[in-house]
């Protein structure tokens, strides 16, 4: 779930039992799939949360793969990291040079190589304050913000080199490149998020701010609910997707 940090605003839920706050957090779920007409990462996350008692959830692709930010860090920052044009996450450069000059153990030593790739990606807070100002925002990018603040996005290829003109020159070709994600859906107890609220408008006696159109969900609730036995944290990782975009998987001449 995403984490925003924002000013101290009254916190509903505080003076609720924790079995009302999951329930609070059950309508949050239907609201919001309501909204996505059924289809909803975030409404699917926070639901098997409250059910699926910590075993891991698998989700389908679609719904991180197109991504305004995952397609960024396909092209910006893990090309060019199996490129060998830019560092790794810890600093050194890896990728395919390397393993050309064999500093970097490969078999068969002139390939194909096979290298994989971890690294972090975080969700546009930018999309809610679009949304909330009623610019057109992707709903998508919008499901993806409620459902995940950060995740972490794998890569695992396959790439050949191949000498050609001039001297020295190598094509490289990815052969393949399967990627997915990965988070572990928690609560940081000192954070918070601003959230359609699921009782704008209603009339039963449970009901939350049933004045307020938007509320503020403090974490800190969840963290009760987990405590009380009603709601457990759990990895979600979504299914494998083979990447087709010429600007991520196209070829590429090197001169290491």
């Amino acid at each position: 779930m995403i984490h925003c940090k924002e000013d101290a605003v009254a916190d509903y839920l505080a003076k609720l039992t924790e079995v009302e706050v999951a329930a609070f957090y059950r309508r949050l779920a239907n609201n919001i799939s309501l909204q996505f007409k059924g289809d909803s990462l975030a409404a699917t996350l926070l639901l098997h949360w409250l059910d699926g008692k910590g075993d891991v959830l698998v989700f389908p692709a679609r719904y991180v793969n197109t991504l305004l930010e995952v397609r960024e860090y396909l092209r910006e920052t893990a090309r060019p990291i199996f490129l060998s044009q830019k560092a790794t996450p810890s600093g050194g450069i890896g990728g395919v040079v390397p393993r050309i000059k064999g500093k970097i153990a490969s078999n068969p030593p002139m390939g194909p190589y096979a290298m994989h790739l971890e690294g972090n990606v975080e969700a546009s807070v930018s999309i809610q304050a679009k949304a909330y100002m009623g610019m057109a925002v992707d709903p998508r990018e919008l499901d993806a913000l409620y459902a995940l603040h950060g995740f972490t996005l794998i890569s695992d290829v396959v790439a050949s080199a191949t000498p050609t003109s001039p001297p020295g020159s190598y094509q490289v070709k990815f052969t393949r490149w399967m990627c997915s994600t990965t988070d572990y859906y928690h609560w940081n107890p000192d954070k918070h998020i601003s959230v359609p609220n699921p009782d704008f408008g209603s009339t039963a006696s449970g009901a939350v701010a049933p004045k307020d159109r938007e509320i503020t969900v403090y974490h800190s609730n969840a963290i009760r609910v987990e405590k009380a036995g009603l709601a457990k944290p759990f990895t979600s990782r979504s299914e494998l997707w083979d990447e087709s975009d010429p600007n991520v998987v196209g070829p590429a001449t090197l001169r290491p």
